[in-house]
């Protein structure tokens, strides 16, 4: 089968959830003998690539900044690259991770005659997206228009439902299980708590850590915490360069860094805290299975379908259901049970076999069947 991924960002240097899923689903499918070709776009100049997941077509953006006042993104500019790479490929089926990318595949559709899949990555409810431009429609006609929808969890799923009247596939992000080492045991020294998000979006939650962290370091003076991911010199300003010395000192910001430094980060943490509201999915929860590390989720979003009881994780309630939760002292607390709970000999152990529910082999084959369906 001839099958186009696309995605407006796909970078190799990008750790983000989306591009990493896209790229491993590109190599798993690869391997089953489909052909696969990846249209995404880049910086710099167009460029076309042959990958373990089949040959890539990376579009350059023709976007400028002024464009943004006007709410212009670059995901916008990238349709008319992305309408014409699809004429070209003819493609039997095309699987979309953004809404305008599916929402040009379904126009294509008609002249072309594939199918598509629209895969459904976040929380997509509509008065969170904007009239002009006409985002709102946009994505209705793209949820509604294509072939197949297919979310990560029952949270988003019930989300499209409800808003859309389109009953989805409900399918969890596969992670590649086996680039993750689990630890033996529980690391020495400093108690090291890990957090990987893109810090500048407010519901991913550095308020509410960096707080709980404030109160965490009055019983543990020795604790680190360590904040993998985009954090924008403002964002850093307004949030960790105000807090008391003390505090200050024990938090690392280590910046994007490379896929490569994932299992490293995982094994080197006694928990993993995902702290974010409206999350569609956890990839960062299995991932850190993977290396044998707990976590500490909010009871919110799809975080609760992954962390079910108290022997891989613990959940703290966010006490709202806004955009952001400031239950420092919640958090706090479900980070102390976490720190327990690693040091249980048995908790790696039950953390890896738990990820391994999550491999591309037990998963993957349920995307082959969304696209035969």
């Amino acid at each position: 089968m001839k099958i186009a991924l696309t995605h407006p960002f796909c970078w190799p240097y990008v750790r983000r959830g989306s591009e990493r899923f896209i790229a491993e689903l590109a190599q798993y499918l690869t391997r089953r003998g489909h052909e696969v070709v990846t249209v995404s776009g880049k910086p710099g100049a167009s460029t076309v690539e042959e990958t373990a997941g089949g040959r890539r077509i990376l579009h350059r953006y023709r976007w400028h900044p002024a464009l943004g006042r006007l709410r212009v993104s670059p995901g916008h500019t990238f349709v008319p690259a992305l309408t014409w790479s699809l004429a070209r490929l003819r493609p039997e089926v095309v699987h979309s991770l953004a809404f305008l990318d599916a929402w040009a595949a379904n126009q294509m559709r008609r002249l072309k005659g594939f199918r598509t899949v629209y895969q459904v990555t976040g929380p997509v409810v509509p008065e969170w997206f904007p009239r002009i431009p006409p985002d709102r429609f946009v994505l209705r006609r793209a949820i509604r228009g294509a072939d197949r929808c297919v979310t990560h969890s029952e949270f988003t799923a019930e989300i499209v439902r409800r808003n859309y009247a389109v009953e989805p596939a409900v399918i969890p992000v596969p992670v590649d299980v086996d680039a993750f080492t689990p630890k033996e045991s529980c690391p020495a020294g400093r108690p090291i708590i890990l957090c990987m998000a893109a810090f500048d979006e407010p519901r991913k939650g550095l308020r509410v850590l960096v707080d709980a962290f404030a109160l965490l370091k009055r019983d543990l003076p020795d604790a680190v915490l360590r904040l993998s991911g985009r954090l924008p010199e403002k964002v850093r300003r307004e949030v960790v360069d105000q807090l008391p010395e003390a505090v200050g000192r024990g938090i690392e910001a280590l910046g994007t860094g490379a896929v490569s430094e994932l299992p490293r980060l995982y094994r080197e943490a006694r928990v993993t805290v995902v702290p974010s509201m409206w999350e569609a999915y956890g990839m960062a929860v299995v991932e850190s299975w993977a290396c044998g590390t707990p976590v500490v989720t909010t009871n919110h979003g799809g975080l609760p379908e992954l962390v079910r009881d108290g022997r891989l994780g613990v959940t703290f309630d966010p006490l709202t259901g806004a955009q952001e939760t400031r239950n420092a002292s919640g958090l706090a607390s479900a980070i102390v049970k976490a720190l327990a709970l690693a040091r249980d000999p048995a908790t790696s152990g039950r953390c890896r076999a738990q990820a391994e529910q999550f491999s591309w082999d037990r998963l993957g084959p349920r995307y082959e069947a969304l696209y035969a369906s």
